[in-house]
């Protein structure tokens, strides 16, 4: 029986198409303005994703230092990884948060803000830090667990089971009492069954399959939570 669920975060509460959209939109706005530091970001954050796909599935020489990503790329560029920590900060975590209000999955949300009424517990895992976007999109109080990949302690990418593994520790519960929400097919997917784990494709979640699958029927307490499909 499912007792806890967990979550992407980048593609799974929210669609990635619009973000991608806005993101272009601010890069060509940063262009205008600061051509020659705005190359610079692009350059760095082009590596910084071709390095995440290099390190993706791959075992931690150390899981508990910090942030694998930062260093190889600072390395591979030869700039300090205080450059590639800002820009980062900048691009990957700071300036999507003012639109993830109007692009977040709605549907999802309120399931999230119903099954945390019914006392469910629930953590989110992503490759990313998901701590500022779970709380612009205003569901960081229903969330009992939050991993990222580069955080000491984990250091491996999906579909690795370490970050899984981890969830499953924080919410209490063992990896097979876990359904995990995502939508990267060969990467969400091949984690959540390595370490034990369900997994349902968030195109695939809905309110009765989730009511059905954790067991849930309409409690007798005053005030508490129907989950109707």
């Amino acid at each position: 029986m499912i007792q806890a669920v967990a979550y992407d975060m980048d593609g799974t509460l929210y669609p990635l198409w619009p973000m991608r959209y806005y993101m272009v939109r601010e890069l060509v706005w940063a262009f205008l303005h600061a051509p020659g530091k705005t190359w610079g970001d692009l350059r760095m954050l082009r590596t910084y994703r071709q390095v995440l796909e290099h390190l993706r599935g791959a075992e931690a020489a150390d899981p508990d230092a910090e942030d694998p990503q930062l260093y190889a790329v600072a390395e591979k560029l030869a700039i300090p990884p205080e450059e590639v920590r800002a820009t980062a900060d900048e691009w990957v975590t700071k300036r999507p948060l003012r639109f993830l209000r109007r692009i977040a999955r709605p549907r999802l949300l309120q399931i999230i803000r119903l099954l945390h009424r019914a006392d469910v517990r629930q953590g989110v895992y992503s490759d990313y830090r998901p701590q500022t976007k779970l709380q612009a999109m205003g569901i960081a109080g229903c969330i009992q667990a939050v991993v990222w990949s580069r955080q000491p302690g984990v250091g491996e990418f999906k579909p690795a089971p370490a970050g899984f593994l981890q969830v499953a520790r924080l919410l209490g519960v063992k990896p097979a009492e876990v359904l995990y929400v995502g939508d990267r097919t060969g990467v969400d997917d091949v984690g959540a069954w390595a370490a034990g784990m369900q997994f349902l494709h968030v195109r695939q979640f809905t309110l009765k399959r989730v009511r059905a699958m954790l067991g849930l029927t309409t409690p007798p307490e005053p005030g508490a939570v129907e989950l109707r499909g």
